[in-house]
């Protein structure tokens, strides 16, 4: 069952959407780093950082 998650913004994402994200956000760390590097230190840095990209500046696709 799908869930549709409301945002205070009024934008409603699908909760199938953002598996496709969480799991393509794996595949990519799993492709682009080297095996010791797959750990949740590494993965909580990457995260603060795009965290912080999204917070200073637009999101343009």
């Amino acid at each position: 069952m799908n869930t549709v998650y409301t945002f205070s913004n009024g934008v409603h994402v699908d909760s199938s959407t953002i598996e496709k994200i969480k799991k393509a956000y794996f595949e990519i760390i799993k492709k682009e780093l080297p095996e010791e590097a797959l750990n949740f230190e590494v993965n909580d840095f990457i995260l603060e950082e795009i965290k912080t990209q999204i917070k200073n500046k637009k999101i343009c696709l």
